[in-house]
């Protein structure tokens, strides 16, 4: 980032003006030393959308909640100070970006001036509909990462969800594969059972076609082959905390292999291998008779722990009823006989444990969701 102090042009002739242009500049030089260097191409960019709202939205992201992060700590102080405000309004901060000038004033954080990040971006994400609104979500979630705000797991899950149910879900594989530079890590089970759901969504969604199933199992595996890498391991060094190792996480995949073969008819060597890959792998972390919700210790599963989301019916259904359509697939296209028992006996453990799940979100009236995901797999 280059830093230029902003004069006006100088008149030789007019000592006075010269002076005065030759401390305001002393000044501005003064303040940009203490404003961190940045890359140029670090800055958020966006580029129009679909709507002049939310070109509003995103420019005031912009210039409220990214751009002020580039200043000194003493200067973004002074930016929220009421005791500055005056001064600002008739001298701001200014800096200067690879060419581009940006002034800051007081932002008036009690009153509105700072919007809170997590609310504006998620406005900003749900209200992306067109491929020119889309096109900001990478510099949208990047700019909001070199600001060093912590975001929470719900809101990364729910991300997930507003981005998946437009059928944008690969905009989230590419945020997971750019985890350095946007902060979008798959190291929680809900994202990422959440992020599968709408990759097995697509090969539904799209009458389990030829092409749409093979680049739904290809989206799968691409995202077991990131929970492999060091940007994404949970905090746990536990091999049993590892989302590879989930069977839950395994058999999106499996869904989508066995699937190709029983609903798209494509039974290749390459394919059935995957089929019986993916089956054993899912048999061998999930001990026989035991229910989904039993793979992990009990205590996994209780309020605000990592598995809780499992114990909410509704969403339960939703998670689960995609996984049961894998196992359901699998039975048809396996031929060892073994393997095949072994399916069986899961499949029939989670069927029941899914229908039990829509009974209690059905008597709770919140069964939307759930009963939507069941019907893409089981009543099309």
């Amino acid at each position: 980032m280059s830093r230029r102090p902003i004069i006006g042009a100088v008149n030789a002739s007019n000592c006075v003006f010269e002076a005065a242009t030759r401390r305001i500049a002393a000044n501005q030089i003064r303040s940009f030393s203490s404003t961190p260097s940045r890359n140029a191409q670090q800055v958020a960019h966006f580029t129009p959308t679909s709507s002049t709202e939310l070109d509003e939205l995103l420019s005031t992201i912009r210039m409220k909640i990214i751009l002020p992060s580039y200043l000194s700590l003493t200067q973004r102080k002074q930016l929220m100070s009421k005791r500055y405000e005056k001064k600002l309004a008739a001298d701001p901060v200014i800096i200067d970006i690879d060419g581009e000038i940006l002034k800051f004033r007081y932002l008036a954080p009690l009153s509105g001036g700072i919007p809170n990040t997590e609310k504006s971006v998620m406005q900003a994400v749900t209200a992306f509909e067109t491929e020119d609104d889309f096109v900001n979500l990478r510099p949208l979630v990047e700019g909001i990462h070199n600001t060093n705000r912590k975001l929470d797991a719900d809101f990364w899950n729910k991300m997930t969800r507003v981005v998946g149910s437009k059928g944008r879900i690969y905009e989230m594989i590419e945020l997971a594969r750019r985890a350095k530079w946007t902060g979008y890590r798959l190291d929680d089970s809900e994202r990422v059972n959440e992020l599968l759901l709408y990759v097995q969504l697509k090969a539904a969604e799209g009458g389990w076609s030829k092409g749409e199933t093979e680049k739904a199992l290809r989206w799968s595996e691409m995202v077991i082959e990131l929970l492999q890498t060091d940007a994404h391991m949970p905090k746990s060094s536990q091999a049993s905390s590892r989302l590879e190792y989930d069977p839950q996480v395994l058999l999106a995949p499996l869904n989508l292999a066995s699937s190709l073969v029983a609903k798209a008819g494509v039974d290749t060597e390459n394919v059935m291998e995957k089929v019986t890959k993916y089956a054993r792998d899912v048999v061998r972390l999930w001990p026989e008779g035991k229910q989904l919700k039993e793979l992990h210790q009990p205590e996994a599963y209780q309020s605000r722990n990592n598995m809780a989301y499992l114990a909410v019916p509704n969403k339960f259904v939703a998670l689960a009823a995609p996984l049961l359509h894998g196992l359901e697939s699998a039975v048809q296209v396996v031929k060892d006989p073994e393997l095949l028992r072994q399916l069986q006996a899961r499949r029939d453990v989670l069927s029941a444990e899914v229908q039990s799940a829509r009974k209690s979100a059905k008597a709770s009236g919140k069964a939307d969701r759930g009963e939507y995901v069941y019907s893409k797999f089981f009543e099309a």
